[in-house]
């Protein structure tokens, strides 16, 4: 498959794709009768044993399927019900008329966005840092800054017999400069990697009152990556 440029792939996607591109979601049902593309994935596996029983979900951020768009085999399909699977990094559409989870066959899906959420599939590159997969588009200037969302399954036994079964979130953040992406999640990091913006990033960090917690870390890095690419 020939491979899509990188700024091909970000926010501005959805509105540089002809007319011709975009087809109406309703008018994709009525012209496919069940049998579109879109449709053609695997039924996901069923979770059984590894089905959590704490609240939790393998799904990026809700159970909830939301209404977004697609960008496979070149065409933009919209209002389609999606949901990310960050336990093994897979799209799911969810079928309108049976209501059931398909696999979106990801060698063929460029780009999705559901609800605030944008997505990329990052192709894997030889010898990149960043691996083949879906990534979340945090910021898209002259910056790039990506979050790689995965879920992590655990169990827990509890006096011999009772076993919580769940999924942990683990975030990772990445900004590309030069070409190359890097891991980033400090402020050390982030100073390490624009050297010449120190003094800006504790500046920032300070007027702001951002941290780098868990909770805080997105945030953080989304306000300094936005002013220094304004810089």
């Amino acid at each position: 498959m020939k491979k899509i440029p990188l700024l091909f792939c970000l926010f501005a996607l959805p509105f540089v794709l002809s007319a011709q591109n975009r087809v109406d979601y309703g008018v994709f049902i009525a012209k496919a009768q069940g049998h579109s593309g879109l449709y053609r994935g695997e039924i996901p596996m069923q979770y059984g044993s590894k089905a959590p029983n704490d609240a939790s979900t393998y799904f990026a951020y809700s159970t909830d399927f939301r209404n977004g768009d697609v960008l496979f085999r070149g065409k933009l399909y919209t209002g389609v019900a999606l949901n990310l699977n960050a336990h093994i990094d897979e799209l799911y559409v969810k079928d309108p008329i049976d209501g059931i989870y398909i696999l979106v066959n990801k060698n063929f899906v460029d780009f999705f966005s559901f609800g605030e959420h944008r997505f990329v599939h990052h192709k894997q590159e030889l010898g990149s840092a960043l691996a083949g997969g879906y990534y979340e588009v945090l910021y898209a200037g002259e910056i790039k800054l990506y979050k790689k969302i995965k879920k992590n399954f655990f169990e827990n036994l509890r006096d011999g017999l009772y076993v919580k079964k769940g999924y942990t979130l683990n975030e990772s953040f990445y900004f590309l400069k030069n070409d190359k992406w890097y891991r980033v999640g400090t402020k050390r990091e982030l100073k390490k990697l624009y050297p010449e913006q120190t003094k800006t990033i504790d500046q920032i960090v300070k007027s702001r009152g951002l941290d780098f917690s868990n909770k805080n870390r997105e945030r953080a890095l989304i306000e300094i990556a936005t002013h220094i690419d304004a810089l």
